[in-house]
């Protein structure tokens, strides 16, 4: 039983490490932001979320991740936060964010956080 568990966690994490594009925020109350600029990357351990710019420019914003079950956490580094687009395109309290993961497949990414649901693609 231990090995089935075992190779079900080492799957997701496979699933997980890819690129990832957001399409939309809903919120509880109903409302839904749809979004096309925003990337998120994975690879065992590392994280970069890539922002298009309106001017055809882009910021990258790298961290680190720890994935274990359904939750996802994720630490920016402190340069990340600095930067001057860090509140528009990510805005996470000190640079961190939990995520639950709501659904993980090859080609679908369900997150949440506290009453949001981001929903992304794979890309």
């Amino acid at each position: 039983m231990l090995m089935v568990l075992t190779a079900a966690c080492t799957n997701d994490e496979k699933r997980l490490e890819n690129k990832w594009q957001l399409q939309q925020y809903q919120y509880s109350d109903g409302t839904t932001i749809r979004v096309d600029s925003v990337f998120y990357n994975f690879q065992k351990g590392s994280f970069s979320a890539i922002c298009l710019l309106p001017d055809d420019t882009y910021r990258t914003f790298f961290g680190n991740y720890s994935f274990k079950g359904t939750t996802l956490s994720i630490v920016l580094l402190v340069d990340a936060v600095a930067d001057p687009y860090y509140e528009r395109y990510i805005g996470w309290e000190q640079g961190k964010r939990t995520f639950t993961i709501e659904e993980l497949s090859e080609s679908t990414l369900l997150l949440t956080y506290t009453d949001i649901h981001y929903s992304f693609r794979s890309y």
